[in-house]
């Protein structure tokens, strides 16, 4: 791919959202890439794809450098601008094409409830989709006993001790990936799976990928629900 496939589309649409009681910022871009399309063809030719080691529950894959370099490049004053974050004190960037493909049954409890990246504020996680799959998306949450819409280093044990409490034994696990407000979590918002649409928020924010009962776990990079997830600390 060469370097201008990388670059911001001319007709980008680009929305900053503080949402929440926490007002957690959101900055939602549609038409983000200029070879989002080639992008997706390179995941197809290539198709390496593994099982993750962290616990997305799917398959991932290199991206090349490029594509994670663009991303400071295409929204950088957004980082400092909005989410206060210095561009010159990113310590750590990674990027990895991702599909879902782990079934219900088989998902572990931190799978089946909203998750946060990282307690630590100077953090920040990226969705890039490039397939649009109906029914399927990212939402963000509130732990309902707790009123946390973010885990923080202050936080975090407090947290961890009322999921531990809610949720002990695996007979008292959800069902499968969460899909809107549930007892312990409100959607506070939600954003569908659009090709070439991309999610910017922090690493502490209660967010889940929205699953949808009909999803088909295609592990397909040509056909399934293909996405650039993306994560970068600052220091």
């Amino acid at each position: 791919m060469d370097s201008i496939a990388y670059e911001l589309c001319e007709d980008a649409n680009i929305e900053c959202y503080k949402v929440g009681n926490e007002q957690q910022e959101v900055v939602l871009v549609d038409n983000y890439l200029k070879g989002a399309l080639a992008l997706k063809e390179r995941a197809v030719q290539i198709n390496e794809f593994a099982v993750a080691d962290s616990f997305y529950p799917g398959v991932r894959m290199q991206v090349p450098q490029e594509y994670t370099m663009a991303l400071v490049k295409n929204l950088g004053f957004f980082m400092e601008q909005f989410f206060h974050l210095e561009v010159r004190k990113i310590r750590k960037a990674v990027s990895k094409f991702s599909i879902i493909t782990t079934r219900q049954s088989e998902l572990e409890l931190l799978q089946r409830i909203p998750h946060f990246d990282s307690p630590s504020r100077k953090g920040l996680a990226f969705v890039h989709y490039l397939q649009t799959v109906p029914g399927t998306g990212t939402s963000l949450y509130r732990h309902r006993p707790t009123n946390y819409e973010y885990i923080d280093e202050q936080r975090h044990s407090r947290y961890i001790e009322k999921i531990q409490e809610r949720y002990p034994t695996e007979d008292t696990y959800p069902e499968g990936y969460i899909q809107g407000s549930t007892d312990q979590f409100d959607e506070i918002a939600a954003y569908d799976a659009v090709f070439n649409r991309l999610l910017m928020y922090r690493g502490t924010s209660l967010h889940c990928g929205k699953i949808g009962d009909g999803y088909n776990f295609d592990p397909n990079p040509a056909t399934g629900r293909l996405t650039v997830t993306s994560f970068f600390e600052f220091n």
